[in-house]
């Protein structure tokens, strides 16, 4: 694995582009900062997810770059709706008891601009929690203040396996 793994890498150096290796290098990275727990996942770790917790309030941002853009030079739909997602689900993981977890089970985004500028931060609180599912309010954000997208999620409640 390693061998292929390394020529893979080897083909596309050869001759890439800036942006290119600005996209390799922020895979990477995103590869180190899941190694190193900085994000519990790839996806986390791969787009650079921060997030902060402000009075019940999650947030959880990136950057714009190369990685997370569409055909069109803006920030992909499903990347809105992963952030918001993360937002959301990690904000319902956190209002739980030791031993238990929640998932999507319903994703609601609607779409209200692009995603353009230099960082996206997804704002999530909870709506309603009960003992089996819980309801939480999504918005993402541009840097410049706009609002991008207008997200509900429902989680559903379970106990983790020992």
């Amino acid at each position: 694995m390693r061998e292929e793994v390394q020529k893979l890498f080897n083909e596309c150096m050869t001759e890439a582009a800036d942006e290119d290796l600005l996209i390799m290098k922020q895979l990477l990275e995103g590869i180190q900062r899941k190694k190193y727990s900085e994000n519990e996942s790839i996806i986390g770790g791969i787009f650079a997810m921060d997030r902060k917790m402000e009075d019940g309030n999650l947030e959880v941002s990136i950057p714009i770059t190369p990685v997370t853009h569409n055909s069109l030079d803006i920030v992909h739909g499903g990347v809105t709706a992963t952030l918001v997602d993360t937002a959301m689900g990690t904000l319902a993981n956190m209002m739980l008891p030791e031993g238990y977890g929640a998932v999507t089970t319903n994703l609601n985004v609607h779409y209200l601009a692009p995603g353009i500028g230099e960082r996206l931060t997804a704002h999530a609180t909870v709506v309603h929690q009960g003992s089996k599912t819980i309801v939480v309010d999504g918005k993402v954000v541009s840097s410049e203040g706009k609002i991008v997208a207008h997200s509900t999620g429902s989680f559903f409640i379970f106990k983790k396996k020992q």
